[in-house]
């Protein structure tokens, strides 16, 4: 019954619902009419919201979602739909039936319609509800593209990679470029938008162009490119909000934060980001912008940048790759490329100029490349691209203010390589640059802040000790500009000036600069009415100052001439009334006393000129400012009161030079200056002084006036060069004198403090500066027997030490126990980096237990004999740590003594010395394995430099480093020396983590058996693949036990470059298989395996091979090894490899074609160095190779056959062959094979000593009849000791050699070594006429030098040869006149003109010259500059009593005496030598004395003096008969040495006082009699030591000369 029921209701319900749902919908029409217009009313205010997020979208150029417009699309058809139902609703109103009954079959089908539009609208309601409706589009921006002609150069590869890690860096959001205009910076900052696009670093980057005139809608407009979109505002402000919204809704999008670089690109000054509409700060991390200017104070003070990078010009290996890249194949031609090369350094590394003028000289000849030079020269605006031009214009045009651009100009008239700020100040001062600027210290600032302010415009590069420098194109740039605007008159460093400009020009300069070029002497008078600087830098000593010269240059305010021999002031000096700076530098002045007339003077400069007295008159210059008389160490007379009157002198430099001041209070009337007069200067701020006598100090000298100081007290300082800090004291004081006021007040303000010989200190910091040394950067202490403490922290109220020091250096202070005793203050020591100890054998610990601030910054660590003992047992990490050395520490065993700690923390430091009485630091292992130098207990984590030498060490890292080796990952130098213990250097564990290992030294490690060892590999893990993969130089030398590098398959250093091979006996091949050491050191294989290098060994890059000493070696190659290995090879040198057959593989000769210095030497078995049988077969090819070789030498080669076994014709080429030298190579019958001679075109210098040559070049049959060999560059020839020589080629033959310039042939006693040419090789009865090796019109007339020996002078005496033939002849040596005339062939010399240095070597002569001169012969004698005398057994007297040669040699500066046995005297007594700079005598058994009193007195301008072996001289001096006491005065003396004198008892015997105010070198050898220097007064001002040997290895000082002497021999 359910069942049935259940049926009859599904009948029910199927029956009857479509009548209700018909029923209803005619009955119900209006209700659904009225719903339908409801739902489309909420559809369209659907619609309408969408259409207004749609327009916004669009108005920010963003994209509509596709959704979105086919939802707008479906709205439009609906709707459409509805209106036209609704429109029928009137219908359906009608009735029928005469208006009875409503129309149902029309309200029927209207209301289905209306129901199924509206459930539809329903629908297409629901899904307009649009999260978004739009998207942004894809950025154009750039980076997609890779950048046009970038060249990848190393230089730029740093740089770029910096920028990147920056922009990489979350907290940096500003990165800066900046370098001068045409450097490359838009460039490489395109380059840097590729990769970060590449490397997904930013998603989006945009570029805008700021310029110096900034256009913000143009900014913006360029950034909204970038990003798509285009603005609808109109003003600047709504713009920027736009732009604003749009970057921030880049990087803050709902799927991920996008990234945006913005680059702003030629920025001049500050910029707004906020008016351009760029988010910046730390809440906009995914915006970073980058930016570049020529200005870097523009992106540091304006932006606000703090990451800066300077982008400096190109290498000069890169310039010129770039410059041949762009210039074509034409400059590989040989005569252009030295143009080309020249036009590329006129560049000077500046991309834009090297890519305009080589595409523009492409392709050209000759002439447009000269052409090109000589504008390059001029560098005027319209020789120049145009774009280059203007892009430094507008450099200097935007430089503010006329003080800073005439700053920059006056740079561009002096060497733009080294321009001295302190040069610059004389030169400002001199013409009044600055306005309303009185005082000098006012100048210095003015000045030091313009600098600054060039050197961050990139017009100026920065530089130590006080110099910058000028990039090459600026300097041409100022120089341009200073010539067309303000009439200088300029010419670069070293050029030619051929004549003086016209009249009308000169009248026009204001100002002339000639740096050091050669001028055509000159005018008698210097007419220029308007000049204000003349800046002369010449050495010419012919140059001479007309005395007239200044008459008409009225104006002239600044004058320098530096290196002008001036003895006398010209007299139009006195028309100079407005000159202001006067420097006459290195100008070997004289009488000065004219200066004294130039009352407007206040800069007055006389350096390096060699004054003895300061004039009195120069007191009347009371104007005077600035007085620099540094180094005039002759300056001995400084009279009474004038210093004093200089009332407005600010600075006085008296660096090297014055040091005689008298002392004020004695009865007797002062001749010097005093030290009291320098506190009556109430202005005197900077003062340079070395005060030798302590005790002379006036009380109070020193005063708070002082700002810059470089003092010296005591003797045996020496002056720095470096000029790091500005206030420089050295002491030598007792401890009474350091507690002078004045001095402790300097002291405190002192930057750079020298203490030596300190007495009566235990404790610096406390004892010498209450105040702990505020001030003080750099401290250097030496030879103090009392101190104990640099710091005493158990004092009363300790003090914080040396907040600011740099750098600590502690030499000999026996009782030094602790650099810090106690806990130091906080912040002491906080600045440290540098840290050397030397000879403390009493330091226990380098630090303290409590120093681990003052290790923060530590950078470098230096510890020499020294000792120590560690017993702390904290780590400690050296965070700043790069350098570490450690030599001479023959107990040194580890750098701490608890090997077994394993935490790592920054509370405490470990010693790194050890004590000198312990053999090795205690260990807690309890473990009998070696201790490693290297463990846990200090970290390194930035070490790049690593230098052990002389350390008692079997290890120096642990076999198993485990983290110890990370903190070595940055090491980039390491050198091992005199390390005897160690057996290996490194595991493979620890090897893997020297990645960035570039240098590796291993020197003198007699147990050193292998560098590299396995720890826990199998046999078959042997090393292989890349191994030390940034290595560049290996240097292995005197290593007796080493068998090989390492165990290997095959090792690959891709980057190595130079590998030294020295003194490894025991090493056969580089990397050997898995054989034991042992089996390797026993030659337990085979013979032929020992070869060096094989197919193991992959060096794809390198270029410079040295391998000496190995007399083991049967093999450098094998026959075979890697592909590539070898191929750039440019330098190879064996030498002492007595068991070589060859040098090259034969049949991989080809490989080293790179090969340009080939240097062979002591090899005994070698018999050929080319070995070309395996290449014969390989004529028919007809590939020729060319050897880029330039430089061989062969030397002491006994068994030496051929250099070319056979003929390389059609094979090799050496074409580039520059010099070729052979000695001593006795087996050597020939040197070239006729092909390779015809085909030297650079050939430069030939050089043949002592071999068994019997001609120059090889017979070949091919060749015919009477070939021609011609050496275009040839230009010098030597044979020496060829006693075989017969010819320079077997058979009939021509050669030339156009430019040949000297010729030296020496015992070639078979061959003439010039003569006419020879017509026919035939005389007329058929006889063989042997040919000359020159002829004398193909060879002689060029010759600048030339050697003959007794049979081709003969000729020239017998007058064979034309007079005018040897007139380019300025050195001329006379040899091999053994079997000639007892009688100097003095009239051979009639026909040298222009000799200036003559040699005589070897003759029988008692004089060298007659006992009378013609005219003829007295111009010939004062012609001569340089005279050598050797090997004249029976030479006595170079010249007679009677003849006054020395009156003819007065041009005389070069005497040089050897091995002349007979010879009693160098001249007689009365001889006089005013020019004479250097004097060597050697071997003159006879020789009793040098010089006489007389004579030695004559010697002012002699620098070096040298007598070694002269057995018989037991003085230097010998008394001239002049009353003792006399003075002589060596003014110019710096070098003096005596050797192997066996009977020298002193320099001089008798009581004469001796000054060498110049002296710094003495050299003292083997002189076992000499016990004292000189008996009288002597005085050596700069002298510091005594040497003991050439080498300076050993010397000795006692504060005195004679002290000194009298105690070498105790």
């Amino acid at each position: 019954m359910e069942i049935v029921g259940s049926m009859a209701s599904t009948v029910v319900e199927l029956l009857f619902d479509p009548i209700r749902r018909s029923v209803t919908r005619v009955f119900y029409y209006s209700r659904n009419v009225k719903s339908l217009e409801t739902h489309m009313e909420e559809l369209s205010d659907i619609k309408t919201r969408v259409l207004h997020s749609v327009e916004e979208a669009t108005n920010k150029r963003e994209e509509i979602e596709d959704d979105v417009v086919k939802w707008l699309a479906s709205v439009d058809v609906i709707t459409e739909e509805a209106d036209r139902v609704l429109k029928d609703k009137d219908k359906a109103k009608k009735r029928c039936f005469m208006g009875l009954f409503p129309n149902l079959m029309t309200r029927y089908r209207v209301s289905t319609e209306i129901k199924s539009i509206e459930e539809e609208a329903v629908k297409i309601s629901l899904r307009g509800k649009f999260d978004r409706v739009s998207y942004l589009p894809a950025r154009r921006g750039i980076g997609e593209r890779s950048v046009k002609d970038y060249e990848a150069f190393e230089s730029r590869r740093h740089v770029l990679d910096e920028i990147l890690e920056a922009l990489k860096d979350n907290d940096v959001n500003l990165v800066g470029v900046y370098g001068m205009a045409g450097v490359g910076k838009t460039t490489i900052v395109k380059k840097v938008a590729e990769q970060v696009k590449a490397n997904r670093i930013f998603d989006v980057v945009v570029l805008a162009v700021v310029s110096k005139t900034p256009d913000l809608r143009r900014i913006q407009g360029e950034i909204a490119d970038g990003l798509g979109f285009k603005f609808e505002a109109e003003t600047d402000r709504g713009r920027a909000e736009r732009l604003r919204e749009r970057l921030e809704r880049e990087t803050k999008a709902l799927e991920r934060e996008t990234k945006v670089l913005v680059i702003l690109d030629d920025i001049w000054e500050r910029l707004e980001l906020d008016d351009v509409g760029i988010p910046s700060g730390s809440d906009n991390r995914g915006c970073k912008i980058l930016m570049t200017s020529r200005d870097r104070n523009a992106l540091y003070r304006g932006m606000d940048t703090k990451k800066l990078f300077h982008l400096q010009v190109l290498l000069e290996n890169e310039a010129w790759n770039l410059f041949k890249n762009k210039a074509g194949d034409a400059i590989k031609k040989p005569d252009l490329q030295l143009v080309a090369v020249e036009v590329a350094k006129r560049c000077a590394g500046l991309p834009i100029l090297l890519v305009t003028v080589a595409s523009a000289l492409k392709d050209g000849d000759l002439s447009e490349w000269k052409d090109a030079l000589e504008r390059l020269k001029r560098f005027d605006k319209e020789d120049i691209d145009s774009r280059v031009y203007s892009a430094l214009e507008l450099s200097y045009t935007s430089l503010k203010g006329e003080e800073i651009k005439s700053v920059f100009l006056l740079c561009g008239q002096l060497i733009p390589h080294i321009i001295r700020i302190h040069d610059l100040l004389k030169y400002t001062v001199g013409l009044g640059l600055f306005k309303r600027i009185s005082t000098l210290e006012e100048a210095r600032h003015r000045l030091n802040k313009l600098v600054n302010d060039l050197i961050a415009c990139c017009l100026l590069e920065g530089g130590a000790d006080g110099i910058v420098k000028m990039h090459d194109v600026l300097h041409a740039f100022a120089a341009s500009v200073a010539s067309r605007d303000h009439h200088v008159f300029t010419s670069s460093f070293g050029t030619v000036l051929r004549e003086w400009p016209a009249k009308h020009m000169l009248e026009q300069y204001s100002a002339i600069s000639l740096l050091a070029c050669k001028i055509p002497g000159l005018p008698e008078v210097l007419n220029c009415p308007k000049l204000e600087s003349f800046i002369l830098y010449n050495e010419d000593p012919s140059l001479k100052i007309p005395d007239c010269l200044f008459k008409g240059t009225k104006t002239l305010q600044l004058m320098d001439m530096t290196d002008v021999q001036l003895p006398t002031l010209p007299s139009s000096f006195q028309f100079l009334e407005k000159l202001q700076t006067l420097c006459l530098n290195s100008c070997g002045l004289e009488d000065i006393a004219l200066i004294g007339e130039l009352k407007m003077l206040k800069v007055l400069s006389l350096t390096g000129s060699n004054i003895v007295r300061l004039p009195r008159e120069i007191g009347q210059l009371t104007r005077l400012q600035l007085l620099d008389l540094r180094d005039n160490p002759t300056l001995e007379i400084i009279p009474p009161n004038v210093l004093s009157c200089l009332t407005q002198l600010e600075d006085l430099y008296m660096e090297n030079s014055f040091l005689q001041w008298g002392v004020e209070g004695l009865d007797s009337p002062r001749n010097n200056a005093s030290l009291a007069e320098l506190k009556n200067l109430p202005y005197l701020s900077t003062l340079y002084l070395h005060i030798i006598d302590p005790m002379i100090l006036p009380k109070d000298f020193f005063s708070k006036k002082l700002e810059r100081f470089n003092i010296l007290i005591g003797e045996g300082w020496e002056w720095s060069s470096k000029r790091e800090t500005s206030t420089i004291m050295k002491l030598k004081i007792s401890a009474s004198i350091h507690s002078e006021e004045g001095i402790q007040l300097l002291l405190k303000r002192t930057e750079d403090l020298h203490l030596d010989g300190l007495e009566g200190v235990k404790s610096v910091s406390y004892e010498l500066d209450g105040q702990g040394f505020p001030s003080l950067k750099h401290l250097h202490i030496q030879n103090s027997l009392e101190i104990r403490y640099i710091v005493d922290s158990t004092m009363l109220s300790p003090i914080v030490a040396f907040p600011f020091l740099v750098s600590l250096s502690l030499d000999n202070l026996n009782k030094l126990e602790k650099i810090c005793n106690g806990q130091p203050v906080a912040e002491s020591f906080s600045k440290l980096r540098i840290l050397k100890v030397k000879s403390c054998l009493m330091l226990k610990n380098l630090f303290s237990l409590h120093m681990e601030r003052g290790l923060l910054q530590l950078e470098e660590i230096v510890a020499e004999e020294s000792g120590g003992e560690a017993d702390e047992d904290e780590a400690i990490k050296l965070t700043q740590l790069r350098t570490l050395t450690l030599k001479y520490l023959p107990q040194f065993t580890s750098v701490s003594s608890k090997s077994n700690a394993a935490s790592i923390s920054q509370t405490r430091p470990e010693s790194l010395i050890t004590d000198v009485r312990s053999n090795e630091i205690a260990s807690d292992t309890g473990l009998g394995t070696p201790m490693t130098l290297f463990n846990k207990k200090i970290e390194f984590p930035n070490l790049e430099n690593l230098k052990l030498s002389s350390i008692e060490v079997e290890k120096i890292w642990q076999d198993q480093p485990g983290e110890l080796s990370y903190w070595f990952v940055r090491l980039t130098g390491l050198i091992v020396e005199g390390c005897r213990n160690l057996k290996y250097l490194f595991t493979t564990s620890m090897v893997e983590s020297l990645a960035q290992l570039k240098r590796l030294e291993l020197c003198d490690c007699v147990s050193m058996e292998e560098i590299i060892i396995k720890n826990g590999l199998g046999e078959e893990e042997n090393v292989r693949g890349v191994m030390l993969p940034k290595l560049q130089f290996l240097k292995l030398k005197g290593l007796p036990n080493l068998t090989r590098f390492c165990t290997g398959h095959f090792i690959q250093c891709c980057f190595l470059l130079y590998l030294w091979i020295e003194n490894c006996p025991a090493l056969k091949t580089f990397i050997s298989n898995s054989l034991s050491t042992d089996a390797v050191a026993n030659n337990q294989f085979e013979e032929t395996n020992s070869t060096l290098f094989d197919e193991k060994v992959a060096f794809s890059n390198i270029e410079k091979l040295r391998i000496l000493g190995m007399d083991n070696l049967n093999m450098i190659w094998h026959t075979e090894f890697h592909s590539d290995s070898f191929c750039k090879l440019k330098i190879l040198q064996v030498k002492q490899g007595n068991k070589l057959l060859n040098i090259f593989p034969p049949n991989m000769l080809r490989r080293f074609q790179n090969l340009e210095l080939l240097d062979v030497d002591y090899c005994a078995s070698l018999e050929e160095v080319f070995d070309l049988r395996s290449l014969m077969n390989e004529k028919e090819s007809h590939v020729v190779t060319a050897f880029k070789l330039k430089n061989m030498y062969v030397w002491n080669l006994q068994k030496l056959k051929k250099v070319w076994n056979t003929n390389p014709h059609g094979i090799l080429s050496f074409q580039n062959l520059h010099l070729v030298s052979a000695r001593n190579c006795p087996s050597l019958k020939s040197l070239f094979p006729a092909s390779v001679a015809l085909g030297l075109p650079q050939l430069e210098e030939l050089k043949l000593r002592r071999c068994g040559m019997e001609e120059i070049v090889a017979e070949e049959e091919r060749l015919g009849e009477a070939p021609k060999f011609v050496f275009p560059k040839t230009s010098s020839f030597i044979l020496w000791n060829l006693p075989k020589l017969k010819s320079f080629y077997p058979g009939r033959h021509t050669s030339e050699w156009p430019v040949l310039k000297k010729l030296d042939v020496y015992h070639c006693d078979e061959v003439p070594a010039f003569d006419h040419e020879l017509q026919s090789t035939q005389g007329q009865l058929g006889i063989q006429v042997q040919q000359p090796l020159f002829s004398i019109e193909k060879a002689i007339p060029n010759l600048e030098e030339l050697s003959l020996d007794v049979k081709d002078a003969a000729k020239v005496c017998q007058g064979q040869f034309s007079a005018d033939l040897f007139h380019k002849v300025r050195v001329l040596a006379l040899r091999c006149f053994d079997d000639a005339s007892a009688e100097f062939p003095f009239g051979i010399l009639h026909g040298f003109q222009n000799m200036e240095k003559l040699v005589v070597n070897g003759g029988c002569y008692k004089e060298l010259f007659p006992c009378q001169l013609v005219d003829e012969e007295e111009h010939t004698l004062d012609r001569i500059r340089c005279l050598e005398l050797g090997y004249l057994s029976d030479l006595e007297k170079i010249w007679n009593q009677d003849l006054r040669v020395d009156q003819l040699l007065q041009n005389l500066e070069t005497l040089e005496v050897r091995f002349c046995d007979s010879l009693i005297n160098l001249a007689p007594s009365a001889s006089s030598f005013g020019n004479l700079a250097a004097l060597h005598v050697r071997g003159c058994k006879a020789l009793k004395y040098l010089v006489t009193s007389s004579t030695a007195r004559s010697l002012v301008q002699l620098s070096v003096m040298s007598i070694k072996e002269c057995e018989m001289v037991t003085e230097i001096v010998a008394s001239s008969g002049d009353e003792a006491g006399n003075e002589i005065i060596f003014r110019k003396l710096e070098s003096l040495k005596l050797d192997c004198l066996a009977s020298l008892t002193s320099f001089c015997p008798v009581n004469f006082t001796f000054r060498f105010p110049c002296l710094t070198e003495v050299i003292v050898t083997n002189c076992p009699k000499m016990k004292t220097f000189s008996l009288g007064i002597l005085s050596t001002p700069n002298l510091q030591k005594v040497w003991l040997s050439e080498e300076k290895d050993k010397g000795h000082w006692k504060g005195d000369l004679n002290i000194t002497i009298q105690q070498l021999h105790i």
